[in-house]
């Protein structure tokens, strides 16, 4: 063969060869999560061939020359892909992995704003609570202690809001009011962290829509379970192990399902130091389930309901007498059980029109079992929350609402007698006991009306008159409670407020009792005053100083004192005044804020005069810090609080008719506990995996060992005292698996 054959032959192949194309078919996905990434640019270089993922994250090239080439992807928020020689064969399921710069979990189920309807309330979202320190893995309970007027409550995270009392907030979950939200006194709360989208924390000067609370309100919304894919989670850590799972059931619906279970009894038991005077049978434990449904009815109509379930079981056994009390001894069991069913519909009309409907239907029970002697209460609850929005024009909005609370409850007693001179009376007496059963039915009825009023569209001021109307038929109170908000937007970074309004509550169901209290009691209320002011220096970014200054003045009536002629009366009354800031930083991968609340909170009461409430804690400073980078996070908090006051016993007088010992108080509330002092570091390390993530997480409470004095314990005659002091260094080590 000549060589001008050869040649023409060479030329006629690689002709050939240059003709050939191939195709290239994938989706794009999250690393880790494996959540499509949609909208992405896909190029193809050297040829400059450029395809755009879909909402399923799919791409498609077609035609492309067979030869090397590079593909590059370059996403906002990821780590830059490129790959080479992907163009040398047909793809037909090719599957791309984008790892994020950096990583939160479950961020994809995080509302990327929060929508506050009061400028006096702060939030905090998922991605904020999972990442913060001191909160035993992200519980929204025990973070929200990091905000601006949560006192420090003892060991417990229970919300003590600007000096109220325990008994003067109120809890919610999606709108409804539940009893509390905390497992054991406040070791967590009773809905999984990854359940939560937000937690809500209203301390004074909120909206008529809640109600029956003079302290503040707590609220814990849940979220709708994702609708583009399914995904679950596990974890396992030294206090509790639990696990979820949610993703679509159709177009239109999808299912969220979690639960958890506490051995936290059994660590306690095992870390606590031996009694001969004490033993520990069998720890506490607590479980949880959460289940989350929603549907999209049509394009007007949302239908959403929310199951949570729990239950906490404390049992022991006194072996030797404890104290020397020979009376002390035998065996203690405190079961408490929570449940709730809210459906919920969404409606919106029309744009300047909406409704949301729900129902709440529950039941709580308690039993405290003292060597057969017991406090069995069993309540079936019913509430009902409808709320219809008005947009009339730009400039006037109105919010109409009903609030109603019904139960059903039996209370069965076998207890020793009350005795109000000098305080409780032994449980473990020998002395007469009360013994009855009592059922009843009580309702809490409310209305309330909200304007919201701007002299112009584009005025600076709003104005926010509004009421609300409670009936309570455990006292057959109705009451009338105005409310006044005003709004200046000095420009788009530097919003005042002011407010003024009337909180009522009725009295506790002990306090009107029959045969424990006092029918014919009033309804206590408070009047509260804030102002303050918020500047956001961060000009649109994410970067930058954000900084909140709040002050507050609380006028509480017709408080319920114990009074000994007819066990309770209205004669307290008492003063809350004080302010707070909130400083918060973010510079690329730092973060910091400092909170400090200065307050005094003041009682008086006619037989004991003016003295500190309980919960009368002047200072209190969280400085919280937290780096990220890549896999890693870091975040550490340190806690500053003074001391609780707490009312001394010098002696004892012993009532042999009744086998009790009567204390002889000091002035009440009139010495303090040691000032709490805590510093708690968080570390976690993520793992990324092509379709799962795994993070291993140590957090640490009370790094430096302080010890926090909580309650005074005394011998069974009062001659002898001992400080209780808080949990002490605890690590947390655990793991968490999703996908």
């Amino acid at each position: 063969m000549s060589a001008l054959a050869i040649m023409l032959i060479l030329l006629f192949v690689g002709v050939l060869n240059a003709q050939e194309t191939i195709h290239l078919h994938g989706r794009l996905w999250e690393r880790g999560t494996k959540k499509p990434l949609f909208e992405a640019n896909i190029f193809i270089l050297p040829h400059k061939i450029k395809a755009v993922t879909n909402q399923k994250g799919e791409f498609s090239f077609e035609d492309i020359p067979k030869s090397s080439c590079q593909i590059v992807i370059n996403v906002s928020g990821y780590n830059k892909y490129e790959e080479k020689d992907l163009c040398l064969k047909n793809q037909d399921n090719l599957s791309i992995y984008l790892e994020k710069i950096s990583y939160t979990t479950f961020e994809t189920t995080v509302s990327a704003k929060v929508i506050k309807r009061d400028d006096q309330s702060m939030s905090l979202t998922q991605e904020e609570f999972l990442k913060m320190p001191g909160s035993f893995g992200g519980d929204p309970i025990r973070a929200a202690q990091n905000l601006p007027g949560v006192g420090q409550s003892g060991a417990s995270a229970q919300i003590i809001v600007q000096g109220a009392g325990v008994d003067d907030t109120a809890y919610v979950i999606d709108g409804h009011r539940v009893p509390n939200v905390f497992h054991f006194g406040g070791l967590s709360s009773i809905v999984s962290p990854e359940s939560v989208e937000r937690i809500d924390f209203l301390p004074s000067g909120y909206g008529p829509e809640y109600g029956k609370a003079m302290g503040g309100v707590i609220g814990l919304t849940t979220k709708p379970p994702v609708q583009d894919r399914w995904h679950a989670m596990a974890f396992i850590d030294l206090l509790n192990t639990g696990a979820l799972a949610e993703g679509p059931l159709d177009q239109q619906s999808s299912l969220l399902l979690s639960g958890r279970y506490s051995y936290i009894g059994q660590v306690l038991t095992a870390v606590a130091k031996e009694n001969d005077d004490f033993a520990l049978t069998a720890a506490p434990t607590f479980y949880d389930v959460t289940s989350i449904y929603k549907r999209q009815l049509n394009a007007n109509n949302q239908f959403k309901t929310t199951f949570v379930a729990s239950r906490d079981e404390l049992e022991l056994v006194l072996g030797k007498a404890a104290n020397n009390d020979t009376a002390l001894r035998g065996e203690f069991k405190n079961i408490s059980s929570f449940v709730r069913l809210i459906p919920q519909l969404s409606t919106e009309f029309d744009a300047q029109t909406k409704m949301e409907n729900s129902l709440g239907f529950g039941r709580d029970a308690i039993l405290i079992n003292i060597n057969g002697r017991y406090l069995d209460i069993d309540a079936k609850v019913i509430s009902q929350r409808s709320e219809i929005v008005k947009e009339w024009r730009p400039t006037f909005k109105t919010y109409f609402g009903l609030d109603n609370y019904f139960t059903s409850s039996t209370v069965k007693v076998n207890l020793p007698n009350y005795y109000l001179v000098g305080g409780v009376s032994n449980p473990f007496s020998v002395g007469d006991q009360r013994k009855f059963v009592s059922k009843g039915h009580d309702s809490e009825l409310a209305a309330y009306l909200r304007q919201e009023i701007k002299t112009s569209p584009d005025s600076r001021w709003t104005y926010l008159p509004n009421f609300r109307l409670d009936h309570f038929t455990v006292n057959n109170d109705t009451t009338l409670a105005p409310r006044f908000q005003v709004r200046y937007q000095l420009d788009s970074s530097l919003l005042l407020r002011a407010s003024v309004g009337k909180y009522v509550q009725p009295p506790l169901p002990q306090e009107t009792s029959q045969y424990y209290g006092n029918p014919g009691i009033k309804s206590p209320y408070a009047i509260h005053y804030t102002m303050g002011f918020s500047k956001d220096f961060r000009e649109g970014s994410t970067q930058g100083f954000e900084f909140t200054n709040n002050y507050f003045y609380k006028d509480l009536k017709r408080l319920v004192v114990s009074d000994i002629q007819t066990n309770y009366a209205n004669q307290g009354t008492g003063k809350i005044y004080g302010g707070e800031i909130q400083a918060k930083y973010r510079l690329n991968n730092w973060s910091s804020q400092v909170v400090y609340t200065y307050l005094h909170s003041r009682r008086t009461i006619p037989v004991y005069g003016t003295s500190p409430s309980e919960f009368d804690q002047t200072h209190n400073l969280n400085l919280i810090g937290g780096y990220s980078k890549g896999r890693w996070s870091y975040s550490t908090r340190l806690r500053y609080v003074t001391g609780n006051p707490y009312t001394p016993i010098d002696a004892s007088t012993y009532d042999s008719d009744n086998d009790v010992y009567i204390p002889t108080r000091g002035a009440i509330y009139s010495k303090r506990f040691a000032n709490f002092k805590s510093l708690d570091l968080r570390v976690d390390r993520k793992f990324i995996y092509d379709t799962w993530i795994m993070t291993g997480y140590l957090d640490i409470q009370n790094m430096t060992n302080s010890k926090n004095p909580q309650f005074m314990e005394y011998s069974y005659d009062y001659s002898q005292n001992n400080q209780v002091n808080g949990l002490p260094i605890l690590p947390t080590i655990g793991v968490k698996g999703e996908f």
